[in-house]
């Protein structure tokens, strides 16, 4: 299984997420926030839209400005950690293919941006990471459930909390 910038995310987030999402368990398409996330997704960036796909890795908006940029939109920085390891990781990706990137996350309900840099010692984290993920999705069940303030919002948390 190839891993995906969103199983990165999950895996910083929670690895029950990331367990559940890795056998096909798709997200909650009525949940109120994954709604306002693809409505802000779409409106984002229409004019300089150019999603590039990596296999299964799907960046949301890639632009040249001198060098190239990768654009991770969020709808929120309440997850803003998770959100950077997902977006090194895409720039992790693009480094190993050869590519030099600089990359953004944008949070255009909040009108910021934040500038993102893959640095070595991220290269290491993502490694173990990576690793995990493999250890996580491997797993014959789901990790135990930990109550975290986000849960309550969480797509899946009918998994965890019924």
């Amino acid at each position: 299984m190839r891993i995906t910038g969103v199983m990165v995310q999950y895996y910083f987030t929670c690895k029950r997420e990331l367990w559940f999402f890795s056998r096909g368990l798709n997200f909650d398409f009525e949940n109120e926030d994954m709604l306002i996330g693809r409505l802000i997704h779409g409106e984002s960036y229409e004019r300089d839209w150019k999603e590039v796909f990596l296999g299964d890795v799907k960046l949301d908006v890639v632009k040249r400005q001198g060098k190239l940029v990768v654009i991770e939109v969020k709808k929120s920085s309440k997850l803003e950690g998770p959100a950077k390891w997902q977006l090194k990781y895409y720039l992790y990706l693009l480094r190993n293919a050869g590519v030099e990137a600089k990359g953004i996350i944008s949070y255009p309900r909040e009108g910021r941006r934040e500038r993102i840099a893959l640095t070595e010692e991220d290269v290491e984290t993502l490694e173990k990471a990576l690793k995990g993920i493999e250890r996580v999705i491997s797993l014959e069940s789901p990790p135990l459930a930990k109550k975290k303030p986000y849960c309550r919002r969480c797509a899946y948390r009918d998994f965890c909390w019924v």
